[in-house]
């Protein structure tokens, strides 16, 4: 009780990989839902990708995967960046954190741990075949989620009924 009388406003996890769909998601949140009191919470599940050569890992060359890690380090940092910009752009308020691990199940406990009582997040606009062979960050948050989820879509990444 003291815990939620302490707490001013609403936490929104905004799930952001620095894409333009993600980028989209805040600005409408900006646009449309943010409010002063809005504990802002800019989740980015850092990842480093599978672009790891074979050889490199097989080979255990020390000098290329530190290289790499570098490289994916300097590219979580631009991220980051890119958010405090976006922010910045429209006077709010946030907290960055880092999350590790699968990006649905992290951006899950992350909205767990800090109470949020809503999630944000773009969709990159999968159709079924791809969606279901590479699976949907959005659809599994949506699915394990127990707080409201705002899927916001990005109007040229999906098929338009004429």
């Amino acid at each position: 009780m003291a815990e939620e009388a302490a707490k001013k406003g609403r936490t929104i996890l905004i799930a952001m990989d620095g894409s333009k769909h993600a980028i989209h998601a805040f600005e409408w949140y900006a646009q449309n839902v943010y409010m002063e009191t809005d504990n802002v919470i800019m989740a980015h599940c850092a990842e480093p990708g599978i672009n790891v050569p074979p050889t490199a890992l097989m080979a255990g060359n020390p000098t290329m995967i530190q290289a790499m890690m570098k490289d994916h380090e300097d590219q979580v940092m631009e991220v980051f960046k890119t958010i405090d910009r976006l922010a910045n752009k429209y006077n709010i308020k946030h907290i960055l954190e880092r999350l590790h691990g699968p990006p649905g199940e992290s951006i899950i406990m992350a909205a767990e741990k800090q109470n949020a009582d809503m999630i944000i997040s773009g969709s990159r606009g999968y159709g079924t075949i791809r969606r279901t062979i590479l699976g949907s960050v959005s659809d599994y948050i949506v699915h394990h989620s127990n707080v409201p989820v705002c899927i916001v879509k990005h109007e040229d990444e999906h098929h338009k009924l004429k």
